[in-house]
């Protein structure tokens, strides 16, 4: 068995024109049952989904380098973006609902497969969570007679689908315990799994349109590591005792209108994660950034004020998206300049909330920053004295931050320009490209689409969220930029 599967893998290309055909034999197996009517769109597709989820979770054993699935994942994710632009392969998208599932399924494991190829156990684990947990905790939801729902985003949930989702990947962990926990003793290692388990379902409970085929073995993956590299920088009980503590403070910020359920849920994760990738020194910038802005928000006219419904899961990554990508990047390349360029995509988050919320006080009404128009308050690309003032100083303090840390004042000044150039590119953004709305009287132009509003400016897909992330993109790019020409 062994000399086969030496044979094998010396002859990988082969070895992916079986895989290929194998999957495509598959989707033809499909469609036929659908055009038979042999079996419902919703039961093939969770069947398949299982099957590929099986092999991309062997793919790591077999195939020596990550170059033959990583064609075979890419093929297929555009064969897939075709038909479901197309509407074509019914026994994947003719459902009830809108998913994008068949998308994001091999985009994650491109996410993963391109970067982390020689953490094999893992990847597998994460993938085999996919494979099994998330179509068995949904077809349990779908198929109960009496089951209780509830709705975190768009779509709905049920308890006892999450149940299974944690009961199943709770036992899928610790079969594969001893070869995914490193140097873990048993109490550690019944954390890890408690951890992950959580995690993982909370990270399906939040997903929407079958985003869930990216989030869990993402989340999976990284939860794991996370939790192998905690001993180099905590105890685990140490570990245990902050992430309850930033738990407890996100949940009185949610109870308080400042979170949604589902920010809650997102912040939470993104928390725990920066915490045990980064430590307190990456969670202190982006803790002050969501403190201070928080209660920055409920300043001025309560008519200028933010929805009660608080941050939802799209603003906080939109916010904190970047920072969590550059720390988990700093823990597997060890470099420094990754947490100033983590401070840099925190500033300009600060510098641009800090500009909106103080720019509320402003006497006089904003101008765009593009055409110099006279503006009304809160509408895209407008810019007041007071609020460039207070975009100075939410780069600033995000900065400061920076030097009490006793870290490089160069790169200290340089995260300073680049927070505060990334809030100006922001309202560049929301001037030019960001999507404005117009109600039918022409009265009232706002950023949210609606049956009664009509496109004003800009494009429909792209969103304040989108612009907030944008932005802190710009900021961590001007900061290499500036770092390579001085």
């Amino acid at each position: 068995m062994i000399d086969l599967i030496l044979y094998i893998k010396t002859i990988p290309w082969v070895l992916l024109g079986v895989f290929f055909f194998l999957i495509t034999l598959l989707i033809f197996i499909s469609e036929y049952c659908y055009l038979r009517n042999i079996l419902k769109p919703n039961t093939s597709r969770k069947i398949i989904h299982s099957l590929v989820g099986l092999a991309v979770s062997v793919s790591p054993f077999i195939f020596i380098s990550n170059t033959q699935p990583l064609i075979i994942a890419a093929i297929f994710l555009m064969i897939n973006l075709f038909s479901y632009k197309n509407n074509k392969l019914k026994s994947f998208h003719d459902l009830n609902r809108e998913t994008l599932g068949t998308i994001f399924f091999p985009l994650s494991f491109i996410l993963i497969a391109i970067f982390f190829w020689e953490y094999k156990n893992i990847m597998a684990c994460s993938f085999i969570i996919l494979a099994f947990s998330d179509p068995l905790s949904s077809f349990i939801g779908e198929n109960l007679k009496k089951k209780h729902r509830y709705n975190i985003e768009v779509d709905s949930k049920s308890y006892e689908g999450s149940t299974v989702m944690f009961l199943s990947t709770f036992i899928i962990l610790i079969l594969f315990s001893n070869s995914i926990f490193y140097n873990l003793n048993s109490f550690d290692t019944l954390f890890a799994i408690l951890l992950c388990s959580i995690s993982i379902t909370l990270a399906e409970a939040i997903s929407i349109k079958g985003s869930d085929n990216l989030t869990i073995p993402i989340i999976a993956f990284f939860f794991i590591e996370m939790l192998n590299t905690i001993n180099e920088k905590y105890l685990m009980i140490e570990f245990l005792i902050i992430t309850a503590g930033i738990t407890i403070l996100l949940f009185y910020f949610y109870k308080k209108n400042h979170l949604s359920l589902s920010g809650f849920f997102s912040s939470s994760l993104m928390a725990i994660l920066i915490l045990g990738f980064g430590g307190l020194k990456y969670v202190l910038p982006i803790a002050m950034f969501f403190i201070l802005s928080t209660f920055l928000s409920k300043i001025g006219p309560k008519n200028l004020q933010k929805s009660k419904t608080g941050r939802t899961t799209y603003q906080v990554l939109a916010n904190g998206g970047v920072g969590l990508i550059l720390c988990i990047i700093n823990n597997f390349y060890h470099e420094e300049l990754f947490f100033y360029m983590f401070l840099a995509s925190i500033a300009a988050a600060n510098s641009d909330t800090w500009a909106t919320e103080i720019g509320k006080l402003s006497k006089t009404k904003p101008k765009d920053i593009i055409s110099g128009r006279i503006l009304m308050h809160g509408e895209s690309g407008g810019i007041t004295s007071v609020g460039l003032i207070g975009s100075i100083a939410g780069s600033a303090i995000i900065a400061m931050l920076g030097f009490f840390l006793r870290l490089n004042l160069t790169f200290i000044v340089l995260v300073f320009i680049s927070g505060f150039l990334g809030s100006l590119f922001d309202s560049m953004l929301g001037s030019t490209l960001q999507g404005r709305f117009i109600s039918d009287d022409g009265k009232k132009i706002t950023e949210s689409k609606s049956k009664n509003k009509y496109l004003y400016s800009g494009l429909t897909v792209i969103d304040n969220n989108t612009v907030n992330l944008v932005c802190t993109i710009s900021a961590v790019i001007v900061f290499n930029l500036i770092l390579i020409f001085i």
